[in-house]
């Protein structure tokens, strides 16, 4: 629905339609490093830290409520990106443990990538493709809780 502005021309009645989807695919090596030490006796912390060199994106953005079929294909290479994440677990016993964390990754493309928008807009039903410059970049926060159990 669209909620920047009421008055705009792209407004669209309120209906229980899907309005839009996004498809996004992103691929990266990663550099980095993992190390975790005991605290006490039952307490251990970890950490994982690594850096993204280069980055692959590719994402569809697909107008629903168009006449026609509308959507933006997404490709960006290049770039780069980071990814962090820590725990700290607690052992029940040797082989039982339960841990609580928190992640961040962030991946960006560079400046001026492609993306084409396609709409069949034309009387003849012919797709039109409208080139054009962008950069994508996604983030994500979170926390998880993990239990682990380790076979002897």
């Amino acid at each position: 629905m669209q909620i920047a502005s009421p008055l705009s021309p792209c407004q669209v009645p309120r209906q229980t339609r899907i309005a839009g989807r996004q498809e996004s695919d992103w691929n990266a090596p990663r550099i980095g490093l993992y190390a975790e030490t005991m605290l006490l006796e039952r307490w251990r912390v970890s950490a994982d830290v690594a850096y993204l060199p280069w980055t692959d994106f590719r994402g569809r953005d697909d107008h629903l409520l168009r006449p026609g079929p509308t959507f933006y294909d997404q490709r960006g290479q290049g770039g780069g990106g980071v990814q962090v994440e820590g725990a700290l677990s607690y052992f029940f016993n040797k082989n039982f443990s339960i841990g609580i964390g928190a992640r961040y990754w962030a991946m960006w493309t560079t400046n001026n990538r492609n993306a084409t928008y396609n709409c069949i807009c034309d009387d003849v039903g012919k797709i039109v493709k409208h080139p054009a410059l962008a950069k994508y970049s996604m983030e994500r926060l979170g926390t998880f809780i993990e239990f682990s159990y380790r076979f002897d």
